[in-house]
């Protein structure tokens, strides 16, 4: 038999010696990566065999390393701040979760959702259960036993979602009873105090006199006193104080409740102002604290900070629908925006403002808007559209401010000699000397009405020539500017004439049309003879 006829064989054993190593947990090369190999010489490869990274179980079977992915860890801490398995029925806790990445950084700005499982033991603040994670992952709850029975062991639970990965992490504590009261005083027991809130929550309130629905001329201040364990301590007595003037404290001392709480409450001056409230524990001038900083501002409205705009004065009496916002804007006598819900009503003897659920507007930011809409009635060439706004402050004292507009008929617009009512003439000739041929002349008139309105706002001017040998121009504007002026006067418009030589003829006249045309296609025509003279 030749040895090529063994290599069956061979194979055979190999298979055999495979399948025997396996059975033994052997021939896996560590449980890492090599395989049998068969000789080159007897067809096998004589490259190393290589499989994935993994990770052998004690069944001896293998599975890929999990991928890292988005974590959450929760921890409790006692009234001490110490990590604890534990609170007594009084002590006040904290619940501490932090929210990490894939990559093990921590994660900001996620909102996590605390809750109690296993039993209604704990009290969770804020109510909501939830906290917004800061540069570090953290976020934080205060946690107490429901009430002084409320004993047991139960569960906490801290859920949120990195990207689209929720992450979640429990811890178990245990609520036991509260130790024997002490002998020691109230006064005493305090060893801290806590700044708790401020009622408005955003610690403003606005100046004496200029309260109202949504504006506060008071705020209320809570602070807890707890002992060496961060438990509340009932019947304490502590003393306010105000760092700063322009403010009346209205609570001077307070007793602290079951729940170790104080609250004082502070009213407003007649100026602005910035302060705090100070905490002390009678007989104990160590144990103290403040309050956030409270803005005193925003007073009622003066008649000197009244102030009104709008965005266009010269409207256009042919255009139902055209409009102009008129602002308002109102300062206390310290010049801050008076508060919000600020209520302006306004008038007007001609066209409509307002709107239909209102004739004002309520200040949102120290100002409010409304518009003013061209509708019946209209007011005649020369009738002003006055709009009042007003509004009441203190006892009942109105401040007011007027406006006015014109709602002009562009139909009755021509050119006039001089800007106001007194300059009555039309123009409707121009002559040009031949000795000026070849040479621009330049003739300066004004666009308005008959009682010396300026033409809309936004209307347009153009030029156009019947004679091709004298080319006009405007030599201002082609646009009519809004005009504020009171009283009103016609607009200035200058033309350019050119005669040329075949125009210098004396005696020759040609025809110049000056147009004004308003944004609804309203149109008037002027018409000028330019006549050549010797």
């Amino acid at each position: 038999m030749s040895f090529k006829s063994l290599r069956p064989l061979a194979w055979v054993g190999t298979a055999v010696l495979s399948l025997a190593l396996a059975a033994c947990g052997g021939g896996g090369g560590g449980g890492g990566g090599g395989g049998f190999v068969l000789p080159a010489a007897w067809g096998g490869s004589a490259t190393a065999q290589t499989t994935p990274a993994t990770s052998t179980g004690s069944s001896g079977t293998t599975s890929p390393t999990p991928a890292a992915t988005a974590s959450a860890t929760l921890d409790v801490r006692g009234g001490t701040g110490a990590s604890t398995t534990s609170l007594t029925a009084l002590e006040i806790g904290q619940a501490v979760a932090v929210v990490k990445d894939a990559s093990g950084n921590p994660v900001s700005g996620t909102i996590v959702k605390f809750a109690e499982i296993g039993g209604s033991l704990l009290t969770i603040s804020p109510a909501a259960a939830t906290a917004l994670t800061d540069a570090s992952g953290r976020a934080t709850v205060e946690i107490r036993a429901a009430s002084v029975s409320s004993l047991g062991a139960t569960t906490i639970t801290a859920a949120a979602t990195v990207g689209t990965t929720p992450v979640a992490a429990q811890k178990s504590i245990a609520i036991s009873s509260a130790p024997a009261a002490s002998a020691v005083s109230p006064q005493l027991a305090a060893k801290a105090i806590n700044f708790l809130d401020t009622n408005p929550a955003d610690k403003s309130i606005v100046i004496k006199g200029a309260g109202g629905n949504g504006r506060s001329e008071s705020a209320t201040l809570r602070f807890r006193i707890v002992d060496a364990n961060n438990s509340p301590v009932k019947g304490v007595l502590v003393n306010f104080a105000v760092n700063g003037t322009g403010v009346t404290l209205n609570v001077p001392t307070a007793t602290s409740d079951t729940d170790g709480v104080v609250v004082t409450t502070v009213s407003s001056g007649s100026v602005a102002t910035v302060v705090v409230v100070q905490a002390t524990v009678n007989g104990s001038n160590a144990v103290t604290t403040q309050s956030d900083q409270l803005t005193v501002t925003t007073g009622t409205a003066t008649q000197a900070g009244f102030d009104l705009s709008a965005t266009k004065y010269n409207l256009n009496y042919r255009q139902s629908g055209d409009k102009s916002t008129i602002t308002v804007r109102i300062a206390d006598a310290n010049g801050n925006p008076v508060a919000d819900g600020v209520p302006v009503v306004f008038t007007s003897d001609f066209l409509a403002v307002g709107s239909s659920s209102r004739g004002g507007c309520v200040t949102a930011g120290g100002l409010c808007t409304v518009d003013l809409v061209v509708q019946d009635p209209r007011p005649a060439d020369g009738q002003y559209v006055t709009v009042t706004a007003s509004t009441r402050v203190g006892s009942g004292t109105s401040i007011s401010k007027a406006v006015r507009f014109t709602a002009n008929d562009v139909s009755l617009v021509s050119l006039y000699t001089g800007p106001t009512a007194a300059s009555t003439t039309q123009v409707t000739a121009f002559t040009v000397s031949a000795a000026q041929c070849n040479t621009v002349q330049v003739l300066s008139l004004f666009a308005g009405t008959p009682a010396a309105f300026p033409p809309p706002a936004g209307t347009a001017v153009s030029v156009t020539s019947s004679n091709p040998t004298l080319t006009a121009a405007l030599g201002s504007q082609a646009t009519i500017d809004d005009v504020l002026s009171d009283p009103r006067v016609r607009t200035r418009v200058d033309l350019r004439f050119t005669p040329t030589t075949a125009s210098c003829t004396v005696g020759a006249t040609s025809l110049v049309d000056v147009s004004f045309t308003a944004g609804n296609g309203i149109k008037s025509t002027s018409t000028i003879a330019v006549t050549t003279v010797p």
